[in-house]
């Protein structure tokens, strides 16, 4: 018992530190422009959760609006300034033109379980996943070329 009172007070020293030494360290720099490989290595660092994204499911009150970008991807407002990109199993032909409804089985829209139905056709569309959906472009620079 009494290693446990002792290990616990380390344990959490060493957490604090550790947030410490992550509060201390710069992301980027006003100014600074940082090349298109090294954001899209930041992308691998985002948390799923912070979009609403819990064991690929998507709470139904969170989605603000589902827009289809081709047969097999769309773009899910979840609000807050947040995106998520959803991806069927395969081309789902018609999905824009059509339109489609979901109703999930729960409070929450998830993948591999839920589909989405075209309303003119009432074919099913399997949803694949769910992902975070981050905009990566090249900065603008400021001087033009002549």
């Amino acid at each position: 018992m009494k290693l446990v009172k002792l290990c616990l007070p380390l344990v959490l020293m060493s957490a604090l530190a550790g947030l410490t030494y992550a509060e201390e360290t710069p992301v980027e720099q006003e100014g600074e422009s940082s090349s298109v490989v090294d954001r899209m290595k930041a992308i691998d660092g985002v948390n799923p959760k912070s979009w609403g994204i819990r064991n690929n499911c998507i709470a139904v009150s969170r989605i603000r609006g589902i827009n289809f970008r081709d047969d097999q991807s769309a773009i899910v407002d979840v609000g807050r300034g947040k995106e998520v990109l959803l991806r069927l199993k395969s081309e789902c032909n018609g999905i824009k033109i059509e339109g489609y409804m979901y109703k999930p089985r729960g409070i929450r829209l998830c993948a591999r379980y839920d589909y989405l139905t075209l309303l003119r056709s009432r074919r099913i569309c399997h949803i694949a996943s769910f992902e975070p959906y981050l905009v990566v472009e090249e900065p603008e620079n400021e001087e033009t070329q002549p």
